[in-house]
């Protein structure tokens, strides 16, 4: 009889017991319960379709069923490449994952918009586990949006019109609003957030006109919709370039749509190899763009970042916006590795993506000096690749985040939070990952594994860094409950962090020990501010609003 016992428990931990079936405007669904028993895990849900009628169009309505749809399945992938010729994920992956406390009634909700530079990743528990979220007595969902050529193709064409991952996103969040009360969560006290190209989603969704009313509250990881990365700033040269690898040399918006519709997944995403830059250096990578107005379809974007954001017509809710204080060790990393002692001939101005236009040589050379004085003249061979992560921070991440988050505190009426990430612990896997896990400081995405429980491999999170996981845990989803992370002083949360509307925010330092300082370095800010007022590629609004900064 005690084998038999042994034997039964060690089948419930394997046979995971069914969740309450939950009724969706689609039909009914069933889950399974968390193995602590705290929580219900709907994963795998259907919430819009994608087929051949609208490969790089807006999403279709989500399919129908009359039988109960096991939503068991939480390893669904947008179609991205892996390690070699290999592609994984499957086209028709608009699919969502929801967590929800055991005995949920009107809780705070948080969806998360995955990162991965717009062509990688996925909302799934493999990375973004939600159990703590749940476990924080809040409705967590993860959600899949297309990804690369095929979410964010833009020939401004009735076949492409541009941003269907966008569309994608703003599709799930109408179905939360639909069907998420079933789940126990509040549709009216609903948290959009995410992390570099997540948070430049989310961005987005604050100033597009599509996703009014789908979100009350917003916070910005390390990402601004005013990134160079950002914004595909040449649409048709970035598709031109596409199709040359497949044999073709044409700008026709048509024919390029006719050249890749009739190729595979596959095809596409082996063909986008990025092999000269990783992701937010790399000039030629798909994602969102400013859409060609047409005729009965709904845009996202209708106009540059920074004119929505100066007029004030986007949608004004409390944001928390921040980044980690060494954003650039983990995309360094990807192009040098730990040292530039193979790169000897250096050239700081192929870090840049193509949005700076130069008028001749010497004022590109001039420029090149000026960025090689500010991050490399006091450069030895030991700490110069730390100066090109200074300099991948500050142009991809740190100014784009000053620029937008002065422009909303002139134009909102809400709080904004400001944080640096400074933390190094023991789980800041990125950082470790890229090689750099004796260097101090936070990489990008170092923050992730502080908030979100892999199911993919195990981390022993909560014994090695139970604290920081807890205070990071506690100050996300109060803002989530009550718009404001530390509405009081706790035993985990002995401080109250307080919004900010200086010209250079207060922030608060997220580190071993809690402080608060400057958000940005001047000297940098002031460097870039004068170079994008000169030679910004278009007139993004840039140029005025560095003009106003200016006086």
């Amino acid at each position: 009889m005690k084998w038999v016992a042994l034997l039964s428990l060690i089948a419930v931990s394997v046979v995971r017991l069914p969740a309450p079936v939950v009724i969706t405007t689609s039909g009914p669904v069933r889950g399974r319960i968390s193995e602590n028993g705290n929580f219900y895990e709907y994963f795998g849900i259907p919430y819009a379709t994608v087929d051949e009628r609208n490969r790089f169009q807006a999403p279709l309505p989500a399919p129908q069923w009359s039988e109960i749809f096991e939503a068991t399945n939480e390893n669904t992938w947008c179609p991205q490449k892996s390690i070699g010729p290999i592609v994984f994920g499957e086209p028709d992956c608009l699919k969502l994952n929801v967590y929800s406390p055991v005995k949920a009634v009107k809780l705070p909700v948080m969806v998360y918009i995955h990162g991965g530079c717009f062509f990688s990743g996925a909302g799934s528990p493999y990375l973004y586990g939600g159990d703590f979220f749940a476990e924080n007595q809040v409705v967590f969902v993860g959600i899949n949006y297309r990804l690369s050529v095929e979410g964010f193709l833009c020939l401004g064409i009735e076949e492409a019109p541009g941003n269907a991952g966008l569309k994608d996103q703003i599709a799930a969040l109408k179905w939360i609003q639909e069907n998420i009360a079933n789940f126990g969560g509040d549709p009216d006290n609903v948290t959009l957030f995410g992390e570099s190209a997540g948070a430049v989603s989310t961005s987005f969704m604050i100033l597009s006109p599509a996703a009014r009313g789908l979100f009350h509250k917003a916070i910005l990881q390390s990402g601004s919709s005013l990134a160079p990365w950002a914004l595909q700033h040449d649409p048709i040269r970035t598709a031109s370039a596409l199709v040359k690898k497949f044999g073709y040399d044409t700008k026709d918006p048509y024919e390029i749509y006719s050249i890749l519709s009739n190729k595979t997944v596959n095809e596409l995403v082996l063909a986008l190899n990025n092999e000269e830059k990783y992701c937010v250096a790399d000039f030629n990578i798909f994602v969102p763009c400013v859409e060609r107005p047409i005729e009965g379809i709904e845009s996202v974007i209708t106009e540059y970042p920074t004119n929505v954001i100066r007029s004030g017509n986007y949608t004004k809710v409390p944001m928390i916006i921040g980044n980690t204080d060494k954003e650039g060790i983990y995309f360094v990393a990807a192009d040098y590795g730990v040292n530039l002692a193979n790169h000897t001939n250096f050239d700081i101005m192929s870090n840049l993506q193509n949005d700076l236009e130069f008028p001749n040589d010497w004022e590109r050379n001039c420029t090149a000096e000026r960025l090689k004085t500010h991050y490399l003249s006091s450069s030895t061979e030991d700490n110069m690749i730390m100066n090109v992560v200074e300099l991948y921070s500050d142009v991809h991440f740190k100014f784009p985040s000053v620029i937008e988050s002065e422009m909303y505190s002139m134009t909102t009426d809400q709080p904004i939070y400001y944080y640096i990430f400074k933390y190094s612990g023991l789980i800041n896997m990125p950082k470790l990952i890229s090689g750099f896990g004796l260097i101090k400081g936070a990489s990008h995405a170092d923050e992730l594994f502080y908030l979100f429980k892999p199911h993919s491999f195990p981390l022993p999170q909560k014994s090695l860094e139970s604290t920081m996981i807890a205070r990071m845990l506690e100050m996300w989803t109060n803002f989530a409950r009550y718009g404001n992370p530390t509405p009081k002083r706790t035993k985990i949360l002995p401080y109250i962090w307080n919004p900010s509307r200086e010209p250079n925010p207060t922030a608060l330092v997220i580190d071993s020990r809690i402080t608060t300082a400057p958000m940005w370095n001047e000297q940098s800010v002031k460097l870039w501010n004068e170079t994008y007022r000169k030679y910004r590629k278009r007139n993004y609004g840039f140029k005025d609003f560095c003009s106003i900064r200016q006086q």
